[in-house]
């Protein structure tokens, strides 16, 4: 029997390998159970092969080293140096599978990752063809009543178009790609002194205007940007006479951009011009009426003087007939010059006071609404008239009455800015009074001002804006007609609290007869 050194180091090394195979069993076993309790968790099934490896590595291991003592003991180890080259190339390979099976758990752990997330996606794209295909089933159950419902819509939407094309009192019409005229409203037939549209299809849109250079321009403007818009012109009748237009087109185009018609409304400017020219001239004559009231009273004072002392010289000189002679000369002249004067004053005071006369109220608003409606629905302001017919005349001094209705819708439209309701109303009080109302939807007049808004030079406009004298003026030229003025803010009426109204202002005047005679108990 061979001796062995280092005996208590192999006595552990051999006990040892046995204790490595017991507790390669034992942690085998361990596995095993971890792996039946979770049998889907990849890390469990992992723990479970990479204990069977390590297994059979400890019982390659641990036998070859048990035999290699027992072949020593035993006086055999020829047997251990042939057995061992197998029993260390057998452990090699436990340790490449241990290698593997962990690569091998990496990879599968990376697939199940992606597994997962491909499920959790799948999941989200059923939950979402769920939800689409319930939309779907609620869409067929209410498909039939949404199409009822966009008919409808298209129906109304349709109607309201044919409504404003029909009853606009403006003229709406359309041209084809050739600029021939293809639909017409009534207004622009009776605008243009037809009798039916007609007589205007098919006509080109040309052939009205009076200047082809200016229907050259309109053409080319419309072809180029698309649209014209407030294009002022003269058109001509059927009858051969004129009318001033202001047009405002749009291009027609298909999906590829061809220009395949127009669309286009027009406003008879005739009358605008008209009173506009008048009201500029009145401005004018008014502003040479106060010039020369101005240079008037400035030289009436140093022409008194001038009289005054060659008055006094001529009596100092009474005995010098020639110096007498030229003093004479120096006050006729003088005089002449006074009455040069006079003249101008008298010239001023026609320019700027207008005569009393019978007024129709009505037509009075019509004729400053022709002016002033163009730039309030600039500002998408509209106009809503309600005029009592056969209202008695009035005794008014026309040029000051527009005056206070002129500054009544131009606080009004400077209290809306945009986008809002400017309402009118006339008629005739119990005791035969004219009524006119003036009222506006902007943000109305604080409580707190209320009662100072006829107070001169009070406004809460800006310094550019206003001074605070036209309502003081207004409700002086309105009282001196025997009239009164009120304004309500929110206003009593309900009338006028349904038609939107934040502010009114209520203007009371008499009629002719109450007018005649409350002057005759003056004059008595």
């Amino acid at each position: 029997m061979t001796s062995l050194p280092l005996l208590p180091v192999h006595v552990i090394d051999f006990f040892g390998a046995a204790m490595m195979i017991i507790l390669s069993v034992m942690a085998t076993g361990y596995a095993y159970r971890l792996k039946q309790l979770k049998p889907r968790n990849i890390l469990c099934s992992y723990f479970f092969w990479f204990s069977v490896t390590l297994l059979i590595f400890a019982v390659s291991r641990s036998t070859g080293h048990i035999l290699k003592y027992l072949f020593i003991v035993f006086d055999y180890p020829h047997l251990w140096r042939k057995l061992a080259p197998y029993s260390g190339g057998f452990n090699t390979l436990t340790f490449v599978a241990i290698a593997t099976l962990t690569f091998y758990y990496a990879n599968m752990r990376s697939i199940m990752e992606r597994i997962r997330e491909d499920a959790i996606k799948l999941k989200n794209t059923n939950v979402k063809l769920e939800k689409a295909h319930e939309n779907l089933r609620d869409l067929n159950r209410t498909l039939e009543l949404r199409v009822q419902e966009r008919t409808q819509k298209l129906r109304q939407s349709e109607q309201k178009f044919r409504s404003l094309f029909e009853h606009s009192k403006d003229a709406v019409f359309f041209c084809d790609h050739e600029g021939k005229i293809a639909d017409i409203n009534a207004a622009g037939v009776e605008l243009l002194g037809y009798e039916n549209p007609g007589e205007l299809r098919g006509k080109p849109l040309s052939m009205f205007f009076k200047d082809r250079k200016t229907w050259e321009s309109y053409h080319s403007q419309l072809e180029s940007k698309g649209h014209v818009k407030d294009f002022e012109t003269v058109f001509v009748k059927k009858d051969d006479s004129t009318i001033i237009m202001l047009i405002s087109a749009s291009a027609i185009v298909d999906k590829n951009g061809v220009i395949t018609g127009s669309e286009a409304i027009a406003k008879d400017l005739t009358a605008f011009k008209r009173v506009t020219e008048t009201l500029v001239q009145s401005e004018k004559m008014a502003s040479i009426g106060q010039l020369a009231a101005g240079v008037a009273h400035e030289i009436n004072t140093p022409l008194g003087i001038v009289i005054g002392y060659t008055q006094i010289l001529e009596e100092d000189f009474s005995d010098n007939k020639e110096a007498l002679d030229y003093l004479k000369i120096i006050e006729k002249q003088a005089q002449n010059c006074r009455r040069i004067v006079a003249d101008l004053l008298k010239f001023s005071r026609e320019s700027l006071e207008n005569k009393m006369g019978l007024l129709d109220i009505n037509k009075s608003l019509e004729e400053i609404l022709s002016v002033m409606e163009h730039s309030l629905n600039m500002d998408r302001i509209y106009v809503q008239r309600v005029f009592t017919d056969g209202l008695p005349l009035i005794l008014a001094d026309e040029g000051k009455l527009r005056q206070v209705f002129i500054n009544l819708i131009k606080n009004a439209h400077d209290a809306m800015e945009n986008d809002g309701i400017l309402g009118i109303w006339t008629r005739q009080t119990d005791k035969g009074e004219v009524q006119v109302i003036v009222g506006d939807t902007g943000p109305g007049i604080p409580e707190e001002y209320i009662s100072r808004v006829f107070d001169p030079f009070f406004t809460t406009k800006s310094v550019d804006k206003g001074t605070g004298l036209g309502l003081s003026v207004s409700f002086g030229i309105v009282r001196d007609h025997g009239g009164s003025m009120e304004v309500e803010s929110p206003p009593r009426e309900q009338e006028f609290v349904k038609a939107g109204m934040e502010t009114v202002f209520i203007v009371t005047l008499p009629g002719a007869n109450q007018a005649n005679s409350l002057e005759d108990q003056a004059t008595a």
